[in-house]
């Protein structure tokens, strides 16, 4: 078990820095050119962060068991969610001042979502694989006729 949550570790601290700590310093550098655009971006990178590491751990975690799959179904439905309810649908509207910005980011809202239903669709797969390889084992031998 001490490999797993070493492993485990590793990797959230790796998704951590990548995930948080780089985005939280390009933010800030930009937020000062333009603080009312950049400072709605941080709760969100905040919550994106919280959500794949703790896939990220507890998959680790888990691994080589029926819940890691489990687990990257969950983080694919869940990051559908998160991306639709972050996109706004795929609109995207933002006043900065006395400008009013206006995005139509449905396609792009769309390739993350079929993207992450690939995801859905893998780790649906890998589960099926998984419990066939595991009532596969369970099966015994059959001795040669002889």
């Amino acid at each position: 078990m001490l490999p797993r949550i070493l492993k485990a570790t590793i990797k959230g601290l790796f998704y951590f820095f990548i995930l948080y700590v780089v985005p939280s310093f390009l933010i800030s550098q930009m937020s000062e050119t333009a603080p009312g655009l950049f400072s709605s971006l941080t709760g969100l990178v905040n919550l994106f962060v919280i959500v794949i590491v703790f896939f990220v751990v507890a998959s680790e975690l888990t691994s080589g068991t029926i819940f890691q799959h489990a687990f990257n179904v969950g983080k694919a439905i869940i990051l559908i969610v998160f991306f639709v309810l972050a996109l706004g649908g795929g609109v995207v509207t933002l006043d900065v001042e006395r400008i009013h910005l206006f995005a139509d980011l449905r396609v792009v809202l769309g390739m993350l979502i079929v993207i992450d239903l690939l995801s859905l669709a893998k780790s649906v797969l890998q589960a099926v694989n998984f419990l066939l390889d595991r009532a596969e084992r369970q099966l015994p031998t059959p001795k040669p006729a002889g």
